[in-house]
């Protein structure tokens, strides 16, 4: 059977996003208290290993965006699987913590390539009357990501390191494939190289875009490196964390692999707004019943509903509001993202050490709850492709 342009792409886009984002940039959560054992580390030192992997992922996000216009999205998105690979086998290999924060940070950054250059790879590839559903299939690879790297990690069990040789491997797949489908053609002709002015970036539009973008990054950046210690602090047995992000995989890929067609039917502005509540109350719910295994796997099922599903939602608005240019205005969505990555383990690392997690918990809730408030502007809360909502909702 031969698939369509649309499932090609947007296939191979979620198998780099299981290796780059899954796996690099958000499985670390899962490692924490094995860290803390094995390495004897502090909560606001592993925030802080966290943050610098963010740091590194805002750093490729901005060259990213240079190679891109440069040779096109397959460089870069190679690179970053290539690079997902070797800080994977830097982190199985290491000895210390010295080489463990590199490999970590080396993981993290690896994301930084992955996301941006599909913005060009679907308006250039993909018709438009598919490009919905391609970016919500790519969107979907990083919950997929957290299923896989959950079952290598439960799978391993002790052997931790074997689970990031394993991830290691996914990398040089990923890296393959995307070698294959992204053709050097794939960035489409450039037909115009000024640089864009800054009322380009920063406009009316925009800035709510980069408001939202910021206060649903804070507070997933908490959430995924702190959610299973929080669980596991609270009691639960060490399996809760693979099966925390099993059920945020799972639920995030089943509801966010239908992006599009949610897009389609109902528009940005109100599913937007319910998956922050989504995102900032599923955080706080970690505090409503802390040695419950029903209450934490909810809060990562709910949590996994509202990022996916969020993120995707976020990717359309800003090809509505860049329209013209998507990799540029993307990669700008991005270094927000990344910047409320940075700051969210950080400020929960902080919080938590000194204060208590009940504090850290709903300060890290907050973000995602406040910008819920802010709608897009009434010109990029989309047209329905298809009423009946159908089109682009049917799953890969």
């Amino acid at each position: 059977m031969r698939l369509s342009q649309s499932s090609r792409v947007g296939g191979v886009g979620l198998l780099t996003l299981v290796a780059t984002y899954g796996i690099g940039r958000q499985a670390y959560g899962l490692f924490v208290p094995t860290f803390r054992e094995e390495f004897g580390l502090s909560l606001d030192v592993l925030g802080f290993y966290a943050s610098a992997a963010q740091a590194g992922y805002l750093v490729a996000t901005v060259v990213t965006g240079v190679l891109t216009a440069r040779f096109g999205p397959r460089v870069p998105v190679v690179s970053g699987c290539v690079l997902l690979a070797v800080g994977a086998a830097m982190t199985a290999s290491a000895p210390g913590p010295m080489l463990l924060a590199v490999g970590i940070t080396a993981a993290g950054t690896s994301a930084g390539g992955a996301w941006g250059p599909f913005s060009d790879v679907v308006d250039n590839q993909v018709p438009s009357s598919g490009s919905r559903r391609a970016l919500a299939l790519v969107n979907a690879g990083s919950p997929v990501g957290l299923v896989v790297a959950s079952l290598l990690v439960l799978v391993a069990g002790a052997r931790w390191r074997a689970a990031w040789w394993a991830f290691a491997l996914i990398g040089l797949v990923a890296a393959t494939a995307a070698w294959r489908v992204l053709a050097p053609s794939a960035a489409g002709p450039v037909l115009d190289r000024a640089r864009p002015e800054l009322g380009w970036f920063f406009n009316g539009r925009s800035v709510r875009l980069f408001v939202v973008t910021l206060g649903i990054s804070i507070t997933s950046g908490a959430y995924f490196a702190y959610a299973p210690d929080t669980a596991q602090d609270a009691g639960l047995s060490s399996w809760i964390g693979p099966a925390m992000w099993a059920a945020l995989g799972i639920a995030g890929a089943a509801v966010g692999v239908f992006g599009g067609g949610i897009a389609n039917r109902y528009g940005l502005r109100a599913p937007l707004a319910v998956m922050l509540v989504l995102v900032g109350g599923s955080t706080a719910m970690l505090l409503v019943a802390p040695g419950s295994v029903v209450a934490a796997l909810g809060s990562a099922a709910l949590f996994g509903v509202g990022f996916t599903t969020g993120f995707a939602l976020v990717v359309m608005w800003s090809q509505q509001v860049f329209h013209d240019r998507p990799t540029t205005g993307f990669t700008l969505v991005i270094v927000f993202s990344a910047a409320g990555f940075i700051v969210g383990p950080s400020l929960f690392g902080l919080l938590a050490t000194h204060v208590g997690r009940p504090v850290a918990l709903l300060t890290s809730a907050a973000p995602a709850l406040l910008v819920a408030l802010v709608p897009p502007s009434r010109s990029d809360r989309l047209e329905a492709h298809d009423p009946d909502g159908h089109g682009d909702a049917a799953p890969a």
